[in-house]
């Protein structure tokens, strides 16, 4: 079966445990050194991941150095649970499983497209997935597109101050005034319900249905979006920081499919 952006992006909280959890994000940011940026790929179909991360305040940078659009749906796993709970879950097809909790990782990423995330982790176990399907449409978390990791300790970190908050309520996304180059932007979310960010540039003329046809289609031809990452789906009061580079006179695009909000800017 074919799937398009929007069944992709709604059933990664199905496939995971939909929990809000207390300890990710939402802190008061204060200033930040320079840190280690934890490095995070994914190619076809795997992950690159360290096997242990040290916690708390966490920097990471996710790149998709593949051929094909990439997701980081991002999981904390109950203790105990290892890689092979993972794989036996997904080549089941059986409902998700409640030691699994969905704690929103970053949406689609185009070949060559990277993204920075700051944000507030507690030790544990973890898993990085991806559902997006891959030509034939199957989604590549069974092709192997899923890896387990470890974070312990403290980096001793504090949250960075951003330069601008992208704010998501019940009735849209707010984006305020950008500026060209690399920005730390909150995405805080004052809704009462869950919310998310994806960010892309579309081609002159295409939308969110030619997306999903050429999804649909194998992605077959040229593509009609660059996915730029973004926050999948965090809960009523939480906040993440991403770090991303603004180019003048480029038309972005905003998204919240929760809210089917959409909204575009240009930053000159």
């Amino acid at each position: 079966m074919r799937r398009t952006l929007i069944t992709i992006v709604g059933s990664t909280a199905l496939l995971l445990t939909a929990c809000s959890s207390d300890g990710e994000g939402g802190t008061t940011p204060s200033p930040s050194p320079e840190a280690a940026t934890v490095e995070v790929g994914a190619t076809e179909y795997s992950f690159d991941v360290p096997a242990e991360v040290a916690g708390g305040v966490v920097r990471m940078q996710f790149s998709n150095t593949g051929g094909l659009p990439h997701e980081f749906a991002f999981a904390r796993i109950e203790e105990g649970k290892t890689e092979a709970d993972v794989k036996e879950v997904i080549e089941s097809g059986q409902e998700p499983p409640d030691w699994a909790e969905d704690i929103a990782g970053v949406p689609a990423l185009s070949p060559g497209e990277s993204i920075t995330v700051t944000r507030t982790l507690e030790p544990g176990s973890y898993a990085f997935l991806c559902f997006f399907p891959d030509p034939e449409g199957t989604p590549h978390a069974n092709l192997g597109m899923y890896e387990v990791f470890t974070i312990a300790g403290d980096t001793g970190l504090t949250l960075p101050e951003p330069d601008a908050t992208i704010t998501a309520t019940d009735d849209g996304l707010q984006v305020p005034e950008l500026a060209v180059g690399e920005q730390t932007v909150q995405f805080q979310n004052d809704g009462t319900k869950p919310h998310e960010l994806v960010l892309a540039t579309f081609e002159p003329g295409k939308g969110v249905r030619d997306v999903d046809g050429w999804i649909e289609g194998g992605y077959e031809g040229e593509p009609p979006v660059t996915f730029l990452g973004g926050m999948q789906t965090i809960p009523s009061g939480e906040s993440v920081f991403l770090t991303i580079d603004i180019e003048s006179g480029v038309e972005y695009t905003a998204l919240d499919f929760q809210t089917n909000s959409t909204v575009t800017f240009t930053v000159t």
